[in-house]
């Protein structure tokens, strides 16, 4: 069995540290499953490392857009394949684009399964089990979509339901769906045995054909990201799953719940503030989350998230914050923060005075790694080593780079650069427009 995690969205639902290039599933707030390591993991990280305790990351693919292949290598050491999504055209199209991808690149069959799994679940080792088992029901039946559903432990307004037929089997035929229903009606569906839709899905990889026939378009992965744009821009539960009659359903019965939200977020961390932040004795059920590297105090909070950083700053009752995508229309998306699979960018100034245009920024290469050898059309720079040693490749020449060293490099020149011993730390100001002028060179 093949498995596939959706990470192309946006996740704005945890603005100001995810935005469209560093999207929620990316940001480092999640704890590891070993309860021994301090260290922070994103979600991918999380749920990628799951599915190598299960025995499934070998087979393992992640679906996301161009701007976000740099930032899972990185987090993922390069151990998953990305099939690039030319554009967003929501879960459909990706959907679709991942099986050509597994058929056309991986050599999978057409009679494997494939799974589809959202990358935001907080969940234990044992949802992995249970798809593992869904995946040996789909692998004996023909033209069957199986879903994997929770037992609810409340009547959640926030989650779509899979309504099941009555039965005692394992294998449930699914009657019918209900997305996000109010608190009577989810009373009612708790109490008839609806379960929550965990977002999996899976099936055969030879269906993709016929659903993909009535747009004119085949499961060849370099013909579907020319022909992209043809598929709709639908979600699969909407073009598929609605007016599918065949779909089964097993049973998940242990922890489960959707991250995107700071509400549900902060419901799983273990400290209740990450960063530089000083609480007051008043304060009560709330986190604070500061990237900044200035302090922040807080005093009399109740029941609030507050999260700081480069983006903007947010100070939401915990239940208000799931609404934040209907403020953030009129916020521009400016990301602060990349990270690259050779290390980190932050903005920390952007500013324009006198007619000239600055950019400044603390720039980080991983011991061992290098910048891609590049050029600026628009502006120069200037680099100043905070700390470490490294290698600048300037026009074929050779510049060592240690602490206190500064450089210019005007635009036009092409130029890389890379970590020796350690990791190299540089303040690096741009002067002249900045903006989508990178152009890489072959070396």
């Amino acid at each position: 069995m093949y498995i596939v995690l959706l990470s192309g969205g946006s996740g704005k639902r945890l603005w100001p540290l995810s935005n469209d290039s560093y999207s929620k599933q990316y940001i480092k707030l999640m704890n590891h499953d070993d309860t021994s390591s301090e260290e922070k993991c994103s979600m991918l990280q999380r749920v990628f490392g799951q599915l190598k305790t299960a025995g499934l990351s070998d087979n393992t693919i992640v679906c996301a857009s161009d701007a976000q292949v740099e930032l899972i290598e990185s987090q993922l050491n390069g151990k998953a394949e990305v099939a690039v999504e030319p554009m967003r055209r929501d879960t459909f199209p990706a959907v679709m684009l991942s099986c050509a991808y597994l058929l056309s690149k991986k050599g999978a069959k057409e009679d494997d399964v494939v799974a589809f799994l959202p990358v935001d679940p907080y969940t234990t080792i044992e949802f992995f089990n249970r798809i593992k088992k869904l995946g040996e029901y789909i692998e004996q039946k023909d033209g069957t979509i199986g879903l994997l559903g929770g037992v609810p432990t409340y009547p959640s307004t926030k989650y779509g339901y899979i309504v099941p037929e009555k039965g005692d089997s394992e294998l449930l035929k699914v009657e019918g769906f209900r997305e996000k229903p109010d608190e009577a009606t989810a009373e009612k569906l708790v109490a008839d045995g609806a379960l929550w839709n965990c977002g999996v899905f899976c099936f055969k990889l030879s269906m993709a054909a016929q659903w993909l026939a009535k747009y004119g378009v085949i499961t060849d992965y370099d013909q579907m990201m020319t022909d992209y744009e043809k598929l709709p821009k639908k979600s699969f539960d909407y073009e598929v799953l609605e007016n599918w009659k065949e779909i089964v359903a097993i049973q998940y019965n242990d922890i489960w719940k959707d991250l995107g939200t700071w509400n549900t977020l902060t419901e799983e961390m273990r400290e209740n503030s990450i960063g530089n932040v000083t609480w007051d004795g008043t304060c009560e059920n709330s986190h604070a989350i500061n990237v900044l590297g200035i302090p922040m105090v807080v005093m009399g909070a109740k029941n609030l998230v507050i999260a700081a950083s480069h983006d903007g700053i947010l100070v939401a009752d915990k239940h208000q914050s799931s609404y934040i995508k209907d403020c953030l229309s009129s916020i521009k998306d400016e990301s602060k923060y990349e990270e690259r699979r050779w290390g980190t960018i932050k903005t920390i100034d952007n500013d324009e005075d006198d007619g000239i245009k600055s950019i400044t920024k603390r720039i980080k290469v991983v011991k061992g790694k290098s910048t891609p050898y590049h050029m600026h059309e628009k502006h120069t720079e200037t680099l100043t080593v905070l700390s470490g040693m490294g290698k600048l490749s300037l026009e074929g020449t050779e510049v060592d780079l240690m602490a206190g060293a500064t450089v210019s490099i005007a635009a036009g020149k092409a130029h890389a650069i890379r970590a020796i011993g350690s990791d190299l730390r540089i303040i690096e100001v741009c002067f002249g427009d900045a903006a989508d002028d990178d152009i890489i060179v072959s070396e």
